[in-house]
């Protein structure tokens, strides 16, 4: 509540601290009634009690006080008139209380070594205790001092009336002084103290007066008490000393309940003195612990209203949705609930208040029986993504738990919720635009094949598997060309690399070798998926099998009758068109007899035929097509006929010269095949992979929003975290109260997690700077030997308590590599501070830095606990912990690995591990040195993955 806020004696205090023990010791040996041995009462023990107790730190200070005691208390009695021989034994008895006592009060010291304080009950005890124990030293002392130099003194009755003389003294003086170390708020009102004085005075002299024989002693105790519940400790001290005094003065001149001249012939005067003594005592034991309280108190309550209204502030400014419930029956009441939490259930604050969370909610699981499992503790927390009522469509990730139980013994329970639905509506768009890719290429009876960029086969549909006999897992990930179903990857090379393409496919035919050995003749038609940006994502390949085709040529007769899907046209060598078979009058939609005669180009595109042959007339543009097929035929090709009814057939085209020794009239053969669904097929395909593609692209836009979250919510945690951190290293070294000694495991505990939960702040900024690129890399001339000297350094606080021996051995040079200093200190004392946690007392830690070639070379080695193999493969993977870690219950994020491979990485450097468990760990970073050339790119770029050794 309170603490010792006040600071030693300066010297020249502990000179007025003496002047003034000197003049209350001869102002009690003056006052002293002749007929007694000792004085009734003696002031100055209290205050040689404080100059003890306040003494400044150090081996020759109290030793000087105690020294300085023993001259001022024999001196002080001397001059009232004692001889030499009873003033030194009186003031060495004097100087040993003050010892005794003053070290006893010594122990309530603060942490930060300043002078004892009154600060709670524990300090009372004490003082207590050290005004007992410096009572019973100085009684002794009395007592052997009137046995041995005072003829016919009684040692009995001069111990009996020393012990409560200074004993009340202490009891009295040194509160004074032990307040004035407790920093406390005043307390009362200046003229509620004024009357308060008034009445205190007034009832002292009353209950003190000359004939006063009534049994009134209690009054003073009334108005001390009043004292006690309304002003500060100080302010109680100082009038329990004035109190004492006039008591004490007034006792002595036989006043009062105890002094008069009856009570006295009753009791004797030394018996009367002593009572006086023992009701000081009274008055200080009923005034003082119930000001110490009352304080403690008031400042435990001004505490607690400070801590409400922090929380308060966090749960009202929280993005975080939070709502607090109570459960009434089998329901979760809201009791509060903050603005974002109302924006995601969809209504105003004021009227959720009240209602029931299962009806807010749409969850799987019945929300009575949770709550019966967290009650009982069967259940420490629920998590789920649930709907909400009123938002059709809506998902919500919800937490629920206990956080507190209420006075009537009822519990306090707390939801958090994020609004999810974003990101669960991009996740159904992309599984509906997966599905209807997956349907459309299983679909078609034509092969597909969808490659990367480099070639490689991602995705075949169905029509391939069953054409060539291979799975899916056979193909996908293989190179085109080594399939044996394409000839090459050339044409994707050239569609790849070919910007300003109008767009046409590149057809081509080709040798397909089947699974089973068996070849067929694929014609591919091959073109690329291009993003929003219009660089290319994927490549297409849809093939054709024609190996019947081409078996059949020898069957024209017969084909030409037959109702086939093949167009077959004999063309003359001018270009006209003299057989026409079943196939192509359905084909394109023409009688025979409307087409026999024609001009075979009178049956193309116009535009097409003649960009694509660069001729400017039809005449011309058939002289370009049948010179392409010269003595043989023309490669397969895709080309635009119009139909008999006016619309666009898209045909794949094969002209073949004829045998010049046939007279047959045909110079040429023109087969086509009806490629137009294919065509659809393929725009549906690459529709199809551009949604998938935006909905890629909205999913990245997500997790970018997510990892924007993530570093946001770090951000606002780490201030009140640190917040919660420095008020409680004000509380452990006493800054606000003094701790007591059971409270300060409870403050370290806080403070440790509260490091804990800062450092987790900053790994997950560091993550989150890496996974957005928002990291700023320096790149600056670094010696690794100088870094790994500031790491031992940085490290020296974790040995306290340890019995560990950590080693670093530099080279004798420096090592200089390329690269950004406080990283590459990070990826040091990260993997130095692992091996001492995860390295038992009795073990070894050696930190080793070396060149080899043209590379540094950092191992940090321990015997520690090890690292099973078989979990090796995750060890830098975001928060993963070993089974050793969570065995031995190892305090850790799983974050600073993951954080140090980056750093590694974006070094161009690279991180292997040797291990295994119980047999310790060997971690070395290589990162190339600057006059090697190694790292001649900017700190930043990919680098080497950590591997496991």
């Amino acid at each position: 509540m309170s603490e010792h806020g006040g600071r030693p004696l300066t010297l020249r205090a502990s000179v007025l601290l003496l002047v003034a023990t000197y003049a209350a010791a001869v102002g009690a040996v003056e006052l002293a009634p002749a007929d007694r041995p000792v004085a009734s009462w003696w002031p100055a023990a209290g205050i040689a009690v404080v100059l003890v107790a306040c003494a400044r730190p150090g081996r020759l200070a109290v030793p000087l006080t105690v020294a300085a005691l023993v001259v001022v208390t024999a001196a002080a009695n001397v001059t009232g008139g004692r001889p030499l021989d009873v003033a030194t034994a009186f003031g060495a008895a004097n100087a040993a209380e003050a010892l005794v006592a003053g070290l006893v009060l010594r122990l309530g010291r603060g942490r930060a070594g300043g002078p004892p304080g009154l600060a709670g009950a524990d300090d009372f005890v004490r003082l207590v205790l050290a005004a007992l124990a410096g009572g019973a030293t100085v009684a002794a002392g009395a007592a052997l001092t009137v046995a041995t130099l005072v003829p016919g003194g009684s040692p009995g009755e001069a111990a009996v009336s020393v012990l409560a003389a200074h004993a009340a003294s202490t009891l009295v003086i040194a509160p004074i002084a032990l307040a004035a170390t407790t920093r406390r708020r005043p307390r009362g009102r200046s003229e509620e103290l004024a009357v308060h004085v008034a009445a205190l005075l007034v009832a002292t002299l009353v209950v003190f007066s000359p004939a006063q024989s009534l049994p009134l002693a209690f009054v003073p105790f009334v108005l001390l008490a009043w004292a006690g519940l309304r002003f500060d400790l100080r302010t109680v001290t100082v009038e329990l000393a004035g109190f004492a005094v006039l008591t004490t003065y007034v006792t002595d001149l036989g006043w009062g309940p105890l002094g008069n001249a009856a009570d006295a012939a009753a009791l004797g005067g030394l018996a009367a003195a002593t009572l006086a003594q023992g009701y000081l005592v009274c008055a200080v034991l009923i005034t003082v612990p119930l000001a110490i309280v009352v304080a403690q108190r008031a400042e435990l309550l001004e505490r607690i209203r400070s801590d409400g209204l922090l929380f308060r502030r966090n749960f009202t400014e929280s993005l975080l949705g939070q709502v607090l419930l109570r459960a009434e029956g089998a329901d979760l009441v809201v009791v509060d609930i903050n603005d974002a939490a109302a924006a995601v259930l969809g209504a105003g604050r004021e009227s959720l208040l009240g209602r029931d969370l299962g009806g807010l909610l749409v969850t799987p699981q019945s929300l009575p029986d949770l709550v019966v499992g967290l009650s009982t503790g069967r259940i420490r927390s629920w998590q789920s993504t649930v709907g909400v009522t009123g938002r059709e469509g809506a998902r919500v990730d919800v937490a629920l738990a206990v956080i507190d139980r209420e006075l009537d013994g009822g519990l306090v329970y707390s939801a958090q919720l994020l609004d999810v639905s974003r990101e669960h509506s991009a996740r159904r768009q992309l599984e509906a635009a997966q599905k209807l890719t997956s349907a459309t290429l299983d679909t078609t009876d034509a092969l597909i094949l969808v490659t990367d960029l480099s070639g490689r086969v991602v995705r075949v549909n169905a029509a391939t598997t069953r054409a060539t006999g291979y799975g899916e897992t056979e193909l996908i990930g293989r190179l085109v060309g080594e399939t044996g179903l394409a000839p090459d990857s050339g044409d994707l090379d050239a569609l790849f690399v070919w910007p300003n393409r109008s767009g046409a496919p590149v057809v081509r035919e080709g040798e397909a070798l089947t699974r089973s050995g068996e070849r067929r003749r694929i014609v591919w038609s091959s073109n690329v998926v291009r993003d929003e940006h219009g660089f290319p994502a994927f490549g297409v390949m849809t093939g054709i099998d024609v190996t019947t085709e081409r078996a059949s040529a020898g069957l024209v007769s017969h084909l030409m009758q037959a109702p086939i899907g093949t167009a077959l046209l004999g063309l003359s060598p001018e270009g006209c068109i003299e057989v026409v078979n079943t196939g192509a009058v359905q084909l394109l939609g023409h009688q025979p007899h409307e087409v026999v005669g024609r001009r075979f180009v009178d049956l193309l595109d116009r535009e097409q035929l003649l960009a694509r042959t660069g001729a400017t007339d039809l005449r011309a543009a058939f002289a370009a097509l049948v010179a392409e097929a010269g003595g043989g035929e023309t490669r397969a090709r895709e080309w635009t006929f119009v139909g008999g009814d006016g619309s666009p057939r898209v045909i794949s085209v094969t002209l073949s010269a004829t045998d010049p020794s046939l007279s047959t009239g045909v110079g040429y053969l023109c087969v086509g095949r009806d490629v137009t669904q294919q065509r659809r097929s393929q725009d549906m395909l690459a529709a199809a992979l551009d949604k998938e593609r935006t909905a890629v692209e909205r999913l990245r836009a997500l997790d970018e929003a997510k990892t924007e979250f993530v570093s946001t919510v770090s951000h606002e945690l780490r201030t009140p975290i640190t917040s919660i951190v420095g008020f409680t290293e004000m509380l452990q070294d006493g800054s606000v109260v003094e701790p007591l000694p059971e409270q300060l495991r409870l403050f370290e505990t806080i403070a440790r997690n509260g490091e804990r939960l800062i450092a987790l702040c900053n790994d997950l900024l560091m993550l989150s700077g890496l996974d957005s690129d928002d990291v700023t890399w320096r790149s600056e001339e670094v010696d690794l030997a100088a870094c790994l000297g500031l790491v031992e350094d940085s490290v020296q606080p974790l040995l306290a308590g340890r019995d560990l021996t950590v080693t670093f051995e530099t080279p004798t040079g420096p090592l200089h590599v390329l690269g950004d200093r406080p990283q590459l200190e990070r990826v040091m004392v990260n993997l130095v501070s692992n091996a001492m946690k995860f390295t038992e007392d009795g073990g070894v830690v050696r930190a080793r830095l070396a060149q080899e070639g043209d590379e540094a070379v950092l191992s940090v080695t321990d015997t520690g606990l090890g690292i099973p193999l078989d979990e090796q493969e995750d060890l830098f993977k975001r928060f993963f912990r070993s089974s050793t870690a969570h065995t031995e219950a190892i305090q850790g994020t799983g974050l600073g690995l993951a954080i140090v491979a980056a750093i590694v990485e974006a070094h161009g450097g690279r991180i292997r591990v040797r291990s295994a468990h119980l047999e310790g760990a060997t971690f070395t970073v290589r990162l190339p040195l600057l006059h090697s050339g190694g790292p001649g790119r900017p700190v930043g770029d990919p680098g080497h993955r950590p591997v496991p050794a």
